[in-house]
């Protein structure tokens, strides 16, 4: 009869780990993701939050209006012009825009980082940069804890910030994992 109910137990508990809306997957992506241990201590307290707002303005490529990220995962591309491994990163982000847009995921560039904001059409040209980006006001970057460039955060299609100081290589990997959870 023991034997039984802790079978049934671990088939319930499985069954409800199996539904449950968000994986863990995600969370230790995060962390094995993130540039520093330092920038991680900084950025760990806003996961699983709302994500911070963000002000944009002067887009290029088309604006991302709130409503068209509404029930979406929503990658943010914290860049700089002058940031070489910022600009190396921009083929791979075509192609996850290529890869991912029509399976719901939004991915756009925050510009800024107090300097140089002003070539970011030039350096966008430059690079064949093809998504959406904007400049990004300071009071955001300082909201977001950005601290290097780039900064990649993923939001999940509930708004909940899942990911922020991510390496560019493992964008995709969180991707993935938020497309497996239930929206």
């Amino acid at each position: 009869m023991m034997n039984n109910a802790r079978k049934w137990f671990f088939v319930l508990l499985a069954s409800s780990w199996a539904m449950a809306s968000e994986s863990p997957a995600v969370a230790v992506l995060a962390k094995e993701g993130h540039w520093l241990e330092t920038g991680w201590a900084a950025h760990e307290p806003m996961l699983g939050k709302k994500s911070p707002g963000l002000e944009l303005t002067g887009w290029l490529n088309g604006e991302v209006k709130p409503a068209a990220m509404a029930g979406k995962i929503v990658v943010v591309d914290f860049w700089a012009t002058w940031c070489g491994p910022c600009r190396a990163s921009v083929p791979h982000n075509n192609e996850l825009v290529r890869k991912y847009a029509a399976k719901g995921v939004v991915l756009f560039g925050a510009c800024g980082s107090g300097r140089g904001e002003e070539k970011m059409e030039e350096v966008a040209k430059a690079t064949g940069l093809a998504y959406p980006t904007a400049r990004v006001a300071k009071a955001s970057t300082t909201a977001w804890n950005v601290q290097w460039w780039p900064t990649y955060a993923v939001i999940d299609r509930k708004g909940t910030l899942r990911a922020i100081g991510l390496k560019p290589d493992y964008v995709e990997k969180v991707i993935e994992a938020l497309l497996v959870e239930q929206p």
